[in-house]
């Protein structure tokens, strides 16, 4: 009997939410110091005991666990656009240099209006990652035909390796006293995770999810190249341009709120797409839980893997990343 998509969808939804769940619970019970959720219930333990754990989990650990899980499920949706509009599985919004576009608007909104303008910072983060896409695409549509998809990585490295010099020089003439806490969180850093930071991201991860699984039929087409798309009446420049710019919506959000958090979009989709095939009908909703899942895990061994320092977590995503980009780089 052949499962129909909508139940596949389902399915994998239903399975990948509840790994989320456990991830995230796990998370929050693992730190520098372990939480005893009987605690955390008043169960066999003193009122003074559950107030602590309590304490712990509201205003820690739940806020960094869930701004993890935000950005780790847009990174890996941006990912699924990307690799499909490119048609390139080495495409994702760090490598293709999207992140460094919204880290430089992010980091000008930083330096000149302070951190604490969360609304100024993340609109500063969209428009650096519309510029961004805007170049990489205008530097790549040069080599329009069979080039267009390798050329749009080496455009992004390219557009990536400028932005993060103008953030070097920017935090070097700036005397800014922020200087150093806006390099760890280049990094990416949920140190400063707070339930405002969560409402934004949420809302942008989510407005932009569904404007792309909405879209999930035109980026299953779009796969086939440009010729067979044109073929079934899509009109491509309009969907890939749509595509990218909500793709890029989605990763100026939460590098506004997490800063640059590298590979996520390029493991996650390769790993769901391996698990759950290529309809972008199945697999963006498997991305989106599933890079939720990852990224939170990742910032639970970043908090306790180098006790008593704790790590940014672009530097595990990285480690793990890293080998994977290779891997698909030499098989390519």
């Amino acid at each position: 009997m052949q499962i129909t998509v909508l139940t596949k969808t389902l399915l994998v939804s239903i399975g990948l939410a509840i790994v989320m769940v456990l991830v995230g619970v796990i998370s929050i019970c693992v730190g520098t110091s372990l939480v005893d959720l009987r605690s955390l219930l008043g169960l066999g333990s003193s009122s003074k005991e559950a107030q602590q754990a309590f304490i712990i989990i509201t205003e820690y650990r739940l806020p960094r666990t869930l701004l993890a899980a935000i950005t780790g499920g847009g990174l890996a949706s941006a990912g699924v656009v990307f690799q499909g509009v490119l048609r390139n599985p080495l495409a994702d919004p760090y490598i293709v240099g999207i992140s460094a576009g919204g880290a430089l608007g992010a980091v000008i909104a930083i330096v000149f209006m302070g951190e604490g303008n969360l609304v100024g910072t993340s609109l500063a983060a969209f428009v650096g990652s519309l510029v961004a896409v805007a170049v990489v695409y205008g530097l790549a549509s040069l080599k329009r035909g069979g080039q267009f998809t390798n050329t749009i990585i080496l455009a992004g490295v390219i557009v990536a390796a400028f932005m993060n010099s103008i953030m070097l020089l920017i935090m070097s003439v700036s005397g800014s006293d922020e200087v150093q806490r806006i390099l760890f969180w280049l990094l990416g850093d949920f140190s400063l995770a707070d339930y405002s930071r969560i409402r934004l991201g949420a809302v942008f991860v989510m407005i932009g999810w569904i404007a792309i699984y909405l879209n999930a039929n035109s980026l299953n087409v779009l796969i086939a190249g440009d010729r067979a798309a044109t073929s079934l009446g899509l009109n491509v420049v309009v969907s890939q341009t749509y595509l990218m710019a909500v793709a890029a919506l989605i990763t100026g959000a939460v590098v506004s709120v997490a800063g640059t958090v590298g590979f996520v979009g390029l493991v996650v989709p390769h790993a769901m797409r391996l698990m759950f095939g290529p309809d972008n009908r199945v697999l963006l909703p498997a991305a989106l839980f599933g890079g939720a899942a990852f990224l939170a895990a990742a910032d639970c061994v970043a908090r306790v893997v180098a006790y008593p320092v704790e790590l940014p977590v672009g530097v595990i995503t990285a480690i793990a990343g890293a080998p994977f980009f290779l891997y698909l780089l030499v098989r390519r």
